[in-house]
C-alpha cells in the first residue's frame, strides 16, 4: 500500500536514504528523472518545515519518490511472494511505475509537470472526517456544494475537499453536526472539481507521451476505479490524470478486491493512514489478515525499518 497527500512528514525516509544503498539509489534515480527543480525538492525534503511539505508541489513528488524507492526495496525482498500493489492518489502513480505502466523517466516528467500545475492551481484544503459517506454527503449538500467528498478511506472515514476560503465554515458546520474532523496537511483541494483544469492539462501532457505507456507487469488494484488492472491493459492517459480531480475509492478497492482471502497489508510508504484503514476490514478484524506499518512518524530509525522488513519477508519464506 502506497500512501498519498497527508501522509508526508518532516524527515520522512531520511534515515533510510542514509543507511540503505538500494533505497538511496532508487530515490536518486527519481530525483534525476524529475529533472529541473530536483535540487530544490531535495532541499525541501532534507531541510524544509512541516508546513512547507504541505504544499502539493513539494509533497506530491516527494511522496512519489519515497514510495517508489521503498517499493523497489520491498519488491526485491518479496520477489518470491504473491504481491499486489495499491496506491492512494499520487501513491497510485508510484504503484503504476513499480508495476511497469510507466518507466521512471516518464514518471519523473509526470511528477514535474504535476508539481508545476499544483503551483498554479487554486488554493484549498482537505478535511479528514469520521463519518460514513452517505451521511457526510447530506451534510455537504446543506452547504450548497461548496465542499465535496474527495476520498472514502474506510467505512467511517472520509476526506472532504474545498476552496481555502470555505475550509473554516465547512469545519464549523460539520462540527455543529457532531462530525469529528481535522484538517489534512494540504494546500490544494485534491480530488475536487477545483482541480479539473489542472487535471485536463495533466491529461494532455501525458496523452502526448502515451506511446510510452505499457501494460502492468505486476498485479495492481486501482483506488481510482476500485478494480484490478489487467496485465494485458494499457490504461489511457485520462485514467492516470483525471484522478487528481476525482474521488479516491480506496475503501471500495480494498473491500472488493482484497478482503476475501488472507492478506498481509504492508504500508510501504510514509505514515499510517492506509494501515489504519486496512485494520477496519473484516478479514483483519477476525485476524484472517494482518496489517504492517513500515514508516510511521514514530518509526524513523533505519533499524526498525529493516527489522519489520525481515519479519515480513521471513513470513513468506
Amino acid at each position: 500500500m502506497l500512501p498519498g497527500q497527508g501522509s508526508q512528514f518532516a524527515s520522512m525516509g531520511v534515515s533510510l536514504y542514509e543507511s540503505d544503498a538500494r533505497f538511496k539509489r532508487a530515490l536518486d534515480d527519481f530525483f534525476d528523472a524529475f529533472g529541473t527543480g530536483a535540487a530544490r525538492l531535495r532541499r525541501e525534503w532534507l531541510h524544509g518545515s512541516a508546513q512547507d511539505l504541505g504544499r502539493g508541489s513539494f509533497a506530491q513528488p516527494l511522496l512519489f519518490g519515497i514510495n517508489y524507492a521503498a517499493g523497489v526495496v520491498w519488491l526485491e525482498e518479496l520477489k518470491d511472494a504473491d504481491v499486489t500493489l495499491i496506491g492512494h492518489s499520487v501513491g497510485e502513480l508510484a504503484a503504476a511505475t513499480l508495476a511497469g505502466a510507466f518507466d521512471l523517466g516518464l514518471a519523473g516528467a509526470l511528477l514535474n509537470k504535476r508539481a508545476q500545475l499544483l503551483d498554479a492551481a487554486p488554493r484549498g484544503g482537505m478535511i479528514a472526517c469520521r463519518a460514513a459517506e452517505d451521511s457526510l454527503r447530506k451534510h455537504l449538500d446543506a452547504l450548497g456544494g461548496r465542499a465535496v467528498i474527495a476520498a472514502e478511506n474506510a467505512d467511517n472515514q472520509c476526506v472532504v475537499s474545498c476552496a481555502e476560503e470555505d475550509v473554516p465554515e465547512t469545519m464549523r458546520y460539520l462540527g455543529s453536526q457532531r462530525v469529528t474532523c481535522m484538517r489534512v496537511a494540504s494546500t490544494e483541494p485534491f480530488h475536487s472539481p477545483l482541480l479539473a483544469p489542472a487535471a485536463l492539462e495533466f491529461e494532455e501532457f501525458l496523452a502526448q507521451r502515451s506511446h510510452h505507456l505499457s501494460s502492468t507487469k505486476l498485479p495492481m488494484v486501482s483506488a481510482y476505479s476500485a478494480q484490478k488492472i489487467s496485465d494485458q491493459e494499457v490504461m489511457p492517459a485520462s485514467f492516470w490524470t483525471r484522478q487528481m480531480a476525482e474521488k479516491v475509492n480506496f475503501w471500495e478497492a480494498l473491500r472488493s478486491n482484497c478482503d476475501s482471502d488472507p492478506h498481509t497489508f504492508v504500508e510501504t510508504g510514509p505514515g499510517s493512514v492506509l494501515s489504519m484503514a486496512a485494520r477496519r476490514l473484516p478479514s483483519v478484524r477476525t485476524r484472517l489478515s494482518a496489517v504492517v506499518t513500515t514508516m510511521s512518524r514514530h518509526q524513523r530509525k533505519a533499524e526498525q525499518w529493516a527489522s519489520i522488513r525481515r519479519e515480513v519477508t521471513e513470513s513468506f519464506s
